[in-house]
């Protein structure tokens, strides 16, 4: 099942349920995650779960606009990377997470 949203104050331009978690605990971690550092300029930022569900990011086009009442600063867009190379995983209290033995180093600054 896939979900997108395209208006409104999500961070998220679309989210493709895995096996393991429901689109609402997907859509809440998201939400509740902060992803600066990880916005991309022109691209939706790919991140990828154990479960195999996938969600692609809003990029800054997406993210700053007249209708969209978030006010992000300019440091948390990046222009290298489009999407991540580690695996995330929701913890039982709805947190985002990257098992220690999993994270892969790459440096998010432009």
């Amino acid at each position: 099942m896939i979900f997108s949203c395209g208006f409104g104050q999500k961070t998220y331009y679309k989210l493709q349920q895995g096996s393991k978690y429901s689109l609402e605990e997907l859509s809440n971690a998201v939400e509740h995650a902060n992803w600066c550092g990880y916005f991309h300029t022109s691209e939706n930022y790919e991140i990828h779960f154990d479960d195999g569900a996938v969600v692609k990011l809003k990029n800054k086009a997406q993210l700053v606009t007249k209708e969209n009442e978030l006010n992000i600063n300019d440091h948390c867009f990046q222009n290298i990377y489009v999407k991540s190379k580690d695996v995330h995983m929701i913890s039982t209290n709805g947190w985002i997470t990257i098992p220690k033995d999993k994270v892969t180093k790459q440096s998010k600054s432009n």
